[in-house]
């Protein structure tokens, strides 16, 4: 049995931008997917019970080879549900494809926001690891 890992990001940025970056179409594709990646959403209802979908590509010539060794599609869809929406300060989905939950904490009266991914890493061999640690890296970048 594998165990889950949580990644966790604190920013001091303004809630309402985190928010925006999370929660649209254009922010999230401004940020989402690890370096060679895109993440492009095709449905993101924000409410308890609406649909997160999105497909994950490999774009960089190289991520693309590596995923044909892994025997991996270069592309693949995923979907999860919205389970918590409380705008600017939580939004929760989960569980996906990927068995991901990810969220967004704010702590009201101050400008931070943080980020958790909770996977079974057994499933992927460390990537969706890597994949959160590069993507909340970019996040990072838009925020700046």
């Amino acid at each position: 049995m594998s165990e889950q890992q949580v990644i966790e990001r604190v920013w001091q940025a303004p809630l309402e931008l985190v928010w925006k970056l999370w929660t649209t179409t254009d922010g999230i594709a401004s940020w989402f997917g690890p370096q060679g990646f895109t993440g492009e959403v095709e449905e993101i209802e924000l409410r308890a019970g609406g649909a997160f979908r999105y497909t994950m590509s490999a774009t960089d010539p190289e991520k693309v080879a590596m995923m044909e060794k892994q025997g991996r599609p270069a592309s693949w869809a995923v979907e999860s549900t919205i389970t918590e929406v409380d705008p600017p300060n939580k939004l929760a989905d989960g569980p996906g494809d990927d068995d991901n939950r990810r969220r967004i904490p704010g702590r009201a009266g101050r400008r931070e926001a943080g980020a958790h991914h909770l996977g079974d890493e057994g499933r992927h061999d460390g990537g969706a690891a890597m994949g959160w640690e590069s993507s909340l890296q970019q996040f990072a970048e838009q925020l700046a």
